[in-house]
């Protein structure tokens, strides 16, 4: 059976629940989490949370019956990115390339080692608005951050957008969740799809787990 290696930072919660119901039928899945790994960490093999470490431990050596689908990008949009700008004195332009490119760096070292499928979803959409009222442990240790909600949200669509750009580029599957997490109208992340904790910055458990099964099967059903 294909073994589904999901392989990203704690936005992997929701997944639990539907994959220990076996909603992904026809697949053997497995969940490997490194709550706040980022992508621009996927460089430095000594980062804080080993990340890359982690990840090359279970995906080395190639195995022909596992596809690997990642999802990281969150803690890079929502704050390392615009921190790093702000401590080193350089453009958040810089910082978001430096991400990008130590991510797609990751993706071409997975393929040359075997992996010629591979999936990439989008980083998902920053929760954590601009209400002081809201704040829970994540939002006051992103305290530091001064870029607003709507910032946040346009570098994660600008940031996705060039991934999809570069797995396109690679020959690596990009499916682009967060657009289905947009307000139409705010282009913000769709009310009904916010924890109902304030206080997490995760999305919705239920609808959220929702919306990446549906999508994600869909997906692989397009795909022979």
């Amino acid at each position: 059976m294909t073994e589904l290696l999901f392989l990203g930072d704690s936005h992997m919660n929701c997944l639990a629940k539907p994959i220990t119901e076996g909603r992904l039928r026809g697949y053997d899945c497995r969940i490997v989490q490194v709550p706040g790994a980022t992508a621009v960490g996927l460089r430095h093999p000594k980062s804080k949370t080993q990340a890359l470490q982690r990840f090359r431990d279970v995906l080395l050596p190639f195995r022909p019956d596992c596809i690997p689908v990642f999802q990281i990008g969150e803690v890079d949009c929502g704050f390392v990115i615009w921190v790093r700008a702000q401590r080193h004195g350089e453009s958040v332009q810089q910082q978001l390339d430096a991400s990008l490119a130590a991510y797609l760096n990751f993706l071409s070292e997975m393929q040359s080692a075997g992996y010629c499928r591979q999936i990439v979803t989008s980083a998902t959409l920053p929760t954590i608005d601009d209400n002081p009222a809201t704040m829970g442990e994540v939002h006051i240790l992103r305290q530091e951050v001064q870029a607003t909600q709507r910032e946040r949200t346009d570098l994660t669509l600008t940031y996705n957008y060039r991934l999809q750009q570069g797995c396109r580029a690679r020959g690596i599957d990009f499916l682009d969740i967060a657009e289905l997490m947009l307000d139409p109208q705010t282009r913000l992340i769709r009310d009904d799809l916010k924890n109902p904790n304030l206080g997490d910055h995760h999305i919705h458990p239920d609808r959220g787990a929702d919306l990446w099964i549906s999508s994600l099967l869909r997906f692989l059903n397009m795909r022979p």
